[in-house]
């Protein structure tokens, strides 16, 4: 078994890595084939004033790395990265001067191109086991919609367009863990764009303010990239921070169909839907099952489980147990982070499109 470091306790650390490693643990002991060794450990310097919701006998807290290095040892942890981007380089070569080889790091990898250069020579030259966090594109809708660009039933992939709206005035008010909306909800939906269609070239990019009565922030209101993949395919990302409601969507537009998939939104349920049409066919009112063919969904409505961040960190830590790290993945995640840094780039040199949220 592996034993947990969660380094950074926010809302990605406390409120997803922790609390699925719980799950994990619970899931994989009750089966007889245990992974994940409780009590994690949970490292951030502000410890003493964090709300965090784990049970006893599930995470022991410290505030520092020294102190850490009392209740895990580097030869059989796995860390978890989960601070914000800027601050990224100088703790994973902390991490890796005092052992620490397995580390599973938040989106994005890097908040600049020189600093994801330096990451990658340090995980080469310290030999890291470095697995970037991406549950969309290891989920179960993501799989089926791989299948239906491979499979071709629809005929050759031509545009996606991907929704990841919800309100977040309260985190972005009270914390700066980041500084920019490209940060927050693009990196999923910009690697999921990337794994569906291949590399892509920059076409645009904005971002706009996060306006409440009487507050502003600068970037944090929402954000827009435009995509054109070398395989021909389009794509437009959007991000609206300000939004009334929540949506996570994505839309795969085929040459002779349409395939919309709809991610679970929040830790309260784990059930995706995926519905696919032919072209002027009407779209079904209610779950068929559909099965596939050949491994290809059919057209129709399905509604299936799809837990993509448990099932993200368990094949992470199989991976790591068999010393056979996702290179793929690692390599996904970087082109990811090499756009995201283009596109900061971008924004900052021309004018925003927009001024606030929709």
């Amino acid at each position: 078994m592996l034993q947990p470091l969660v380094v950074g306790l926010g809302r990605s650390g406390s409120g997803l890595h922790l609390r699925t490693l719980a799950r994990l643990a619970g899931r994989t002991g009750s089966t007889g084939d245990p992974l994940v060794a409780l009590p994690a450990v949970g490292c951030d310097p502000r410890a003493g004033v964090l709300r965090l919701t784990a049970t006893p006998g599930e995470v022991t807290v410290v505030t520092t790395l020294d102190q850490a290095l009392h209740h895990v040892d580097p030869a059989t942890a796995v860390v978890h990265v989960c601070t914000p981007p800027r601050l990224r380089h100088a703790l994973i070569a902390e991490l890796a001067w005092h052992g620490f080889r397995r580390m599973i790091v938040e989106k994005p990898l890097a908040a600049s191109r020189d600093e994801l250069d330096a990451l990658i020579r340090l995980r080469d030259e310290a030999g890291l086991a470095l697995v970037a966090v991406a549950h969309w594109t290891g989920s179960r809708l993501a799989g089926r919609l791989r299948r239906l660009v491979r499979g071709d039933r629809l005929g050759p992939l031509r545009r996606i367009t991907v929704d990841q709206h919800k309100p977040r005035f309260l985190r972005s008010l009270t914390t700066d863990g980041h500084r920019c909306a490209l940060d927050v909800e693009i990196p999923h939906s910009l690697a999921l764009a990337l794994d569906l269609a291949g590399p892509a070239e920059l076409r645009a990019a904005y971002c706009w303010d996060l306006r409440c009565e009487d507050r502003e922030l600068p970037r944090m209101g929402g954000a827009h990239l435009e995509l054109q993949h070398s395989s021909g395919v389009s794509t437009l990302l959007r991000s609206d921070l300000g939004a009334p409601v929540r949506q996570r969507s994505v839309v795969c537009e085929f040459e002779d169909g349409t395939a919309t998939g709809h991610f679970p939104l929040s830790e309260d349920d784990d059930h995706a839907q995926l519905v696919i049409t032919r072209a002027g066919g009407d779209a079904p009112e209610a779950p068929t099952g559909a099965p596939a063919t050949g491994g290809v969904p059919r057209p129709g409505r399905q509604v299936f489980r799809d837990d993509a961040l448990t099932g993200f960190l368990e094949g992470a830590y199989r991976g790591f147990l068999a010393e056979a790290p996702d290179a793929t993945g690692f390599s996904l995640a970087c082109e990811t982070a090499r756009l995201l840094c283009e596109a900061r780039e971008h924004r900052a040199a021309a004018p925003s499109a927009c001024t606030r949220s929709r």
